[in-house]
């Protein structure tokens, strides 16, 4: 039996926060400049030095075809000059993966004047947190969504589980010597069919935020209920946090562009975006001590 789940909530309920935020705080509607497309991400340019980014999972998942990933360039075209909150409330809850990530895609862009340290401590978050040292050594630690950031766990826990949408032969390194071996070592990777039995009594689990974009957030974290820490992780979790840990996450671990100026001509004229959103990436931290 699935959990039951509206796959828009988060976005819904972060794009009211902001507006709550922006309302609150006095801060002037932030105008869509440009978008960038690859086949790995979206991204927005607006004023103010908002920028954002999301997971696009074109040609880099097999569950989502053309049809679900494919941007109409036309579409996009017509939003220049709108706000971002009017195009991101458009797009919300449409089915489609390509109008969730451009809708996630702005609600980043909108929280990029929310996620400075000073923000976030005057809120009374806490900044710098390593989720690595808050692993014990007797945790069962399961990953959601394949990264860079899993051999960084290899051999802190007791188990180190990864789930993926991919098939798991994607991961799969071929080791030929005297016998036939497979890596990595240390990790049990799993297929997303299986995210319930994992997850039900993991004590660390770290979900990948392309989760706020496939509209697998509510499901995951419900089979997730039960560990001391749920953190969420990557460029796609930029989504202002306080939603964040108001729906169960303790800690957010992503990043917002450090200098949105040279990105935005890097994102123009570098060879690819991975390169420019490299370049420009300030990484932060930040948790609830309340939820931990």
């Amino acid at each position: 039996m699935m959990i039951p789940h509206n796959p828009h909530a988060i976005l819904e309920k972060g794009y009211e926060k902001l507006l709550s935020e922006y309302h609150r705080l006095g801060l002037p509607d932030v105008i869509v400049k440009n978008f960038g497309l690859n086949p790995g991400w979206n991204a927005v340019i607006g004023t103010g030095g908002c920028c954002g980014v999301a997971m696009s999972f074109q040609d880099n998942n097999p569950l989502y075809g053309t049809d679900q990933t494919l941007q109409d360039l036309a579409y996009l075209k017509s939003c220049i000059g709108s706000s971002l909150f009017d195009v991101a409330f458009a797009n919300i809850t449409d089915p489609r993966v390509s109008r969730r990530s451009i809708a996630l895609t702005l609600l980043n862009a909108l929280s990029q004047p929310l996620v400075t340290d000073e923000m976030l401590q005057f809120k009374g978050y806490a900044v710098g947190l390593e989720v690595k040292d808050l692993v014990r050594r007797d945790d069962k630690l399961v990953i959601v969504g394949y990264g860079g950031l899993v051999k960084s766990y290899a051999g802190r826990c007791r188990e180190l589980h990864v789930t993926d949408q991919r098939p798991k032969e994607t991961f799969r390194t071929t080791i030929v010597g005297e016998t036939v071996s497979y890596g990595p070592a240390g990790i049990i990777v799993h297929s997303a069919e299986e995210n319930r039995e994992v997850l039900k009594d993991a004590d660390v689990a770290i979900i990948t935020g392309s989760t706020l974009v496939n509209g697998t957030f509510e499901e995951v974290m419900g089979y997730a209920k039960n560990a001391r820490i749920r953190a969420l992780y990557g460029s796609s979790a930029q989504l202002i946090p306080d939603v964040l840990f108001e729906n169960g996450i303790n800690i957010v671990m992503s990043v917002a562009i450090s200098d949105p100026v040279r990105f935005a001509a890097d994102v123009m004229n570098a060879p690819d975006m991975e390169t420019a959103l490299r370049k420009h990436q300030r990484k932060y931290n930040v948790g609830n001590l309340k939820n931990l």
